[in-house]
């Protein structure tokens, strides 16, 4: 629950952003001179300096302002959500043009809509990330022993970290990392552990069953002996290969997770990032494959907010020639473009975890999300925002896509790049 947990006070701390960009109003209105700059005061801000006029000193306002902030953004948010699905160029032309008392500024809706998709993602993400990957394989003392040994190796790197922090790196960087991988040692000894006394416990009956039937009782089915370099998981790809010997030897017969680190261990990945520091760092880190999920899935929610100057070229491409538009009204469709982007893909982390076993459903609700809902929603964002006919919105749009499917993959490459070598 580690991750969940994180996950749910990364949302937290989204909300108490959103909320600061987005202050609440002040107490009861006063008169009188401002407690900070002593200028004369009429109403619930001071004129000159904008603090508010009656600051309250209250435990009890502290728990209401933080509630207040998370939930609440003065009903901004419930205003601002259905514009961002249902009429996004309305809002972002509002904005850009000056009517915003209405509304969450785009940054704020930005980091709201973003921590929320990887909320969602700590809790839906790691049933869809190793689904048909791990198999009933038969859990042996030794891999038990082997995980208590990876335990007790990063128990001892958190305590050097602890105690002797790397003087190049930011305060408590190393120990959080480190910290990371204990917590990550820990569960899987536990799984470990409670795999193999149900290991147990099946012999135990197998064995009281042919003892009572004379009859030898064999396991329901047997794993596929190999599996094929199309099996590998998604970590291995951008950038770090296997190479012809690995990927014919990688068998299903275990979790993926511990194929990769045995492959990383033996020289079997070969990794190209363009350095070897690089290339030493992101092998270091793909001996522990869960750990490096986990850092992959950190980087992508810290330096979320690279999307936004990814984006900004590429959608002053398309104006250069239109007078009257600013980089400013880039930044806003593109924040709120990507507020919708990540309530989109929400909708279709949800469905993964509701319909993951109806493939049909799964299609049908993923092409109508990609296929339909963003084509349509960047058209009439696009024609509404920057006051297009339908032939220029129609064209635009088509480009637009092709710069998404672009701008993902270097942000991709970025986030494997940093969540690989730390």
């Amino acid at each position: 629950m580690t991750g969940e947990a994180e996950a749910a006070g990364a949302l937290a701390t989204a909300g108490l952003v959103a909320g600061a960009i987005e202050p609440r109003a002040g107490g009861l209105p006063g008169e009188g001179a401002c407690l900070n700059c002593g200028a004369p005061v009429s109403g619930h801000y001071c004129s000159r300096c904008g603090q508010h006029v009656q600051p309250i000193r209250s435990l009890r306002h502290v728990s209401a302002e933080f509630l207040h902030s998370l939930f609440h953004f003065d009903t901004k948010a419930w205003r601002t959500l259905p514009m961002v699905i249902f009429r996004p160029g309305t809002l972002t032309r509002n904005y850009v043009f000056g009517k915003r008392a209405r509304y969450i500024s785009p940054l704020a809706t930005f980091l709201l809509c973003v921590f929320l998709m990887f909320f969602v993602f700590s809790f839906t993400g790691s049933a869809t990330i190793g689904a048909g990957a791990e198999q009933d394989a038969e859990i042996t003392q030794a891999d038990l022993d082997e995980a208590r040994a990876d335990l007790a190796e990063a128990q001892a790197e958190l305590a050097e970290a602890q105690s002797a922090a790397p003087a190049d790196e930011p305060e408590g960087l190393a120990a959080g990392i480190a910290e990371g991988a204990v917590q990550i040692a820990e569960a899987e000894v536990a799984r470990l552990e409670a795999r193999l006394a149900a290991q147990e416990q099946e012999a135990a009956q197998r064995a009281a069953e042919e003892a009572e039937s004379g009859a030898p009782v064999t396991a329901e089915a047997e794993a596929p002996s190999g599996a094929t370099v199309a099996d590998a998981p998604p970590a291995m790809r951008a950038g770090v290969v296997l190479n012809d010997r690995a990927a014919l030897t990688v068998e299903s017969d275990g979790r993926w997770q511990d194929e990769v680190r045995e492959a990383a261990e033996s020289g079997d990945i070969n990794v190209n990032l363009g350095h070897p520091y690089l290339d030493a760092q992101a092998l270091q880190t793909l001996r522990n494959p869960d750990l490096a999920i986990y850092k992959v899935q950190e980087a992508a929610s810290k330096f979320s907010f690279l999307l936004a100057p990814l984006s900004l070229p590429f959608i002053a491409l398309l104006f250069l020639w239109k007078r009257g538009v600013t980089f400013y009204d880039h930044v806003v469709y593109a924040l709120y473009a990507l507020s919708f982007a990540s309530l989109l893909f929400v909708t279709l982390l949800i469905g993964a975890s509701l319909f993951g076993s109806n493939m049909v459903a799964m299609i049908v609700l993923s092409n109508t999300l990609l296929l339909a809902a963003l084509p349509v929603h960047t058209f009439f964002h696009l024609k509404g925002a920057y006051a297009l006919g339908w032939w220029s919105a129609l064209w635009r749009t088509f480009f637009m896509l092709i710069f998404a499917i672009v701008i993902a993959t270097f942000f991709l490459v970025i986030v494997l790049i940093l969540g690989l070598t730390g």
